[in-house]
Order: C-alpha cells, then structure tokens, then sequence
C-alpha cells in the first residue's frame, strides 16, 4: 500500500512537471514563434512541434509539403541556448537546405515543386567547457496565403 501511495505520487509530480515544461514551450511558440513565422503572410501549419533540448541534442521532424505551395520554415530556440543549425534533406537524404554557422538563419523560405515528404534536422551545439544548456526548441512550419 505505501509502496502504490508512493507510485502515485510519483506519476502526479511527473505529470505536473511535464505539462509545466509543455505549457513554457507553447508560450515560448506562441510569443516569439508565430512573429518570426509572419503570420501576416504566412498560415502556421495546424501543429508544431516544440520540446525542451540541451546542447548537443538534435530535433529531427518529417513534414509533407506539395507542390506549388511557398512555406516558411521557422527554427528558433530560447534565448540561452546558442545558435541553432538545420538542415532539411529529402527521404533520400539528398539535402536541398542547410544553414551554415555564418549564416545561423532562423528562417527559410521554400516552394515545393512536387508533393513531397521532407526532414528538417535541428542541431544543438554541443557546450564546450560548460555545463550544456537546455531551453525550449521549436519547428513551425507555415504556408503563404
């Protein structure tokens, strides 16, 4: 009995803790995201994907995109993990975009010519010397009306 008490408690904390960090990351989507997005040009897709990250883990998110339609796609992170890199390559694997470490773009703008399923690969940099960082990362994905 104490040990199921115990359990118990243990599930709630995790959950509470969970939707905490979740409801920090859409705040974080939902402020600083969609104006990067440009919401004024640009529908956001009906969902994003978002998650808390340390330096050195990487994001990998498979989105459709078709043909004749223009996308934005939309990398950013909190402000205390360093420059995001990503690279959005076919199922192939052939890469058709990758941002380069002086470039560190946020944005790209895209316009399929064909319906096609793509990965957006987002990297964190790993921490040199430090302890590594952790904050919210998220994709938005968003189409020109």
């Amino acid at each position: 009995m104490k040990k199921l008490k115990l359990t118990l408690l243990l599930i709630i904390i995790f959950a509470i803790k969970f939707n905490n960090i979740y409801a920090q990351c859409m705040d974080f989507v939902t402020s600083t995201g969609f104006q990067i997005l440009d919401t004024a040009k640009y529908v956001p897709e009906g969902r994003f994907d978002a998650m808390t990250l340390s330096q050195g883990d990487y994001l990998k998110v498979y989105k459709s995109f078709f043909r004749g339609k223009t996308y934005r796609i939309v990398i950013c992170a909190d402000k205390n993990i360093p420059k995001l890199n990503f690279k959005v390559q076919s199922m192939q694997g052939e890469i058709i975009y990758e941002n380069t470490a002086a470039e560190n773009s946020e944005t790209w703008e895209y316009t399929s010519d064909k319906n096609q399923n793509l990965i957006i690969k987002v990297i964190i940099p790993s921490a040199e010397n430090t302890k590594p960082k952790s904050g919210c990362v998220a994709v938005i994905l968003g189409y020109k009306f």
